[in-house]
């Protein structure tokens, strides 16, 4: 802890020294939120149609996340070049939906939240970007799924953890490409640390309301072995790019489930969903 407000220091004071302005709870992302990781500080909502370790479920499964990723401080020497420090916090809730055989009825059940708060730095020069991350997060399973699967015992949880990373973005005219490395900060005997993340994002250039939009992210971590989890969307964003535009998009997802203590089960998705950060 001590380290992290020693580096929290040293980041203020060095931002400060360099950079001439600062302006406190700016408009905007230095470092643009990865929509496509389905643990990103965002607003989102899915409905999609699953199956785990090849059979399939019933119903269908609704992912939803309430969070954001908002700026406090940022010093900038001009518009390409500026740093801030943020805040990021999300709620990722998901839920099963399906009909009811022995009742004949629909039922929707809370099936796991997991939270996460963290900090970040971000960094721009140009059309480079970085964001270091320091966050924590917990995962618990809904009341509903352990009373629907009657598990009145306990369930060793290994997703509830901290957690440093750091991404590179870079922002071509079309594409923008990201990759970055992270480290758990639990002991590897609670939890393997090592964690992956790259891809990238396509947006139809030159159109002011309305535009096509496509990416691919893949995130590994050692604790389920470096299998990639591969989120796909292609669809279309509405609004102007500096208000907080709206994606709606048709989603593939396979890979270890990203959310619950269950991550270690292969899942696939696919269905509909919408992407949105309100700041």
């Amino acid at each position: 802890m001590r380290l992290l407000y020693l580096l929290t220091a040293f980041l203020v004071a060095s931002s400060s020294y360099a950079q001439n302005k600062a302006e406190f709870l700016p408009k905007g992302h230095l470092f643009e939120p990865i929509v496509l990781d389905p643990l990103e500080a965002k607003t989102s909502g899915s409905i999609v149609r699953r199956s785990q370790e090849g059979v399939s479920q019933d119903g269908v499964f609704a992912p939803f996340s309430i969070g954001f990723q908002k700026g406090f401080v940022r010093w900038s020497r001009d518009e390409q070049h500026a740093s801030e420090l943020a805040l990021d916090v999300v709620a990722n809730t998901q839920f099963e939906m399906f009909h009811d055989s022995k009742e004949n009825r629909f039922r929707r059940y809370l099936f796991n939240v997991d939270y996460r708060v963290g900090l970040l730095y971000n960094l721009k020069r140009g059309a480079n970007s970085w964001r270091f991350r320091i966050y924590h997060l917990s995962s618990h399973l809904g009341d509903d799924y352990l009373i629907r699967q009657n598990l009145n015992y306990f369930i060793p949880n290994a997703v509830n953890y901290e957690q440093v990373d750091a991404l590179y973005s870079h922002q071509g005219r079309a594409v923008r490409l990201y990759g970055g490395v992270g480290l758990g900060l639990r002991p590897s005997s609670e939890r393997k640390r090592l964690y992956v993340q790259t891809g990238f994002v396509w947006k139809q250039p030159n159109r002011q309301k309305a535009r096509w939009w496509g990416g691919v992210d893949a995130r590994m971590i050692e604790e389920t072995e470096f299998h990639p989890g591969v989120s796909a969307a292609f669809g279309i964003e509405l609004g102007e790019t500096d208000r907080n535009p709206i994606s709606l998009a048709l989603q593939f997802f396979h890979g270890p489930l990203p959310y619950s203590v269950f991550e270690r089960k292969i899942n696939t998705w696919a269905g509909i969903g919408f992407y949105l950060n309100p700041f």
